[in-house]
């Protein structure tokens, strides 16, 4: 056989390798994609009420990095993503009968992952997270163990069952998660002093943040008494039926006017902020269907919306006065910040 016969034979080879190789690469990409969509349903739920206000108070409150902007902001994003990841993760294999009722599209109930595979990359995703944490700096990753801590307490340790446990835990988690996001989306925090980077003077947003939090993050309870009751929970609507109810009304508005005074928006934004809180405090004091109350939380999380955007996109942290007395304590790439972001005075 000639040299050319063997080649012509040869020939067609490469295409029929193609044919071969091509479903393959279809099905692992499709396969790629559907474990890729399954993880994001983890966090789907937090994107628009956690992710999304979190990065805005993060951007708006760190540092402003001119060097790599556009990279800080993607990684301060990814880290917030990330431990969200572990947080849903933790939260979704204590109690997935709850969300087989509630939540079905969720993927344990959905049958998307096994539980048991779901509680293999749960305990995976702690010492990833830690991990990559510690890339950003020892004060990410104090920010980082701090909320597992309260993560674990809250859904290993019946932290949930009482509600004014539950609203402490959630004003020490969602700070947590801001403080980290914050930390990476700076510049050069990784080489202050521990001690220094992470002074409660130098984040006054948080405190504030903090405080907002524990005394009206029970609106999300209203609608689930019924459910709460079942599984043992006994949450402030259930503690304080009335007196609960009542107060929003009142805190939501009075919050709105401290951070409107504090943050001096403009006109129009400070009164749509105050109306908004007006408007769903007595939604929530007038109106108890569970209907309503499902929609008083979606107007709530606007409004939660909101204070972190007075907070974070007009970085009036705190008051002038305060701003001079926490100076000479700050680390130097907060105080060379601080006349430039503060806006009060």
């Amino acid at each position: 056989m000639s040299h050319s016969t063997r080649f012509s034979r040869s020939y067609p080879l490469p295409s029929l390798t193609s044919a071969r190789l091509v479903p393959r690469v279809n099905a692992l990409s499709k396969s790629v994609g559907y474990h890729l969509e399954t993880i994001f349903l983890f966090t789907k739920s937090d994107i628009k009420t956690t992710l999304v206000p979190i990065t805005i108070f993060a951007l708006g409150t760190a540092p402003v990095c001119r060097s790599s902007p556009v990279e800080n902001t993607l990684k301060a994003v990814f880290w917030l993503w990330s431990v969200l990841l572990q947080f849903n993760l933790i939260n979704q294999t204590v109690l997935p009968e709850e969300d087989a009722e509630n939540k079905p599209w969720r993927p344990i109930p959905a049958g998307r992952i096994t539980l048991r595979n779901a509680i293999i990359l749960r305990w995976i995703s702690i010492p990833l997270c830690a991990m990559l944490s510690s890339y950003f700096g020892t004060a990410t990753l104090v920010s980082c163990i701090l909320f597992t801590f309260f993560a674990s307490l809250y859904n290993f340790c019946d932290g949930d069952k009482n509600g004014f446990v539950k609203n402490l835990i959630n004003g020490f988690g969602s700070c947590s998660l801001a403080l980290g996001t914050t930390l990476v989306a700076a510049c050069d925090t990784a080489s202050a002093p521990l001690s220094e980077t992470l002074h409660w003077k130098n984040f006054p947003e948080l405190t504030i943040f903090f405080f907002v939090i524990i005394t009206t993050i029970h609106a999300q309870d209203f609608q689930d008494v019924d459910g709460d009751r079942e599984v043992g929970r006994n949450t402030i609507p259930m503690i304080l039926p009335e007196i609960s109810r009542i107060s929003m009304p009142i805190v939501l508005p009075l919050w709105s006017v401290i951070i409107v005074a504090l943050c001096h928006p403009p006109s129009w934004l400070a009164a749509v902020f105050v109306g908004l809180s007006m408007v769903i405090g007595f939604r929530f004091l007038l109106m108890r269907r569970v209907q309503d109350d499902k929609f008083s939380y979606i107007l709530y999380n606007a409004w939660l919306s909101l204070t972190i955007v007075h907070m974070g996109l007009y970085k009036r942290q705190a008051p002038q006065v305060i701003s001079w007395a926490m100076e000479p304590s700050m680390p130097p790439f907060l105080s060379n910040n601080l006349t430039r972001q503060l806006g009060v005075c």
